[in-house]
């Protein structure tokens, strides 16, 4: 059975958006320059249809108490 990919969207300093990915590998994957959370969660569906024709799940990382902070990036226990 495959590891979900967690995902999170992150504010940037610059006022955008980033949405950044956790696959089970702990590697990260982001996209960012996103100007709206709008397109920010169209980015996240694009990404759930992506992973489910690969059989993979994708789910909501748990939030951090900075946004800013990298230390969710790591992968979970």
């Amino acid at each position: 059975m495959t590891r979900p990919v967690t995902y999170r969207i992150v504010d940037c300093p610059d006022g955008r958006f980033a949405v950044v990915a956790l696959a089970a590998s702990g590697t990260a994957y982001r996209r960012g320059g996103l100007l709206t959370l709008a397109e920010a969660d169209a980015c996240v569906e694009d990404l759930r249809a992506m992973l489910s024709l690969c059989g993979a799940a994708l789910a909501c990382a748990e939030p951090a108490s900075d946004p800013h902070t990298p230390s969710w990036l790591r992968p979970p226990r």
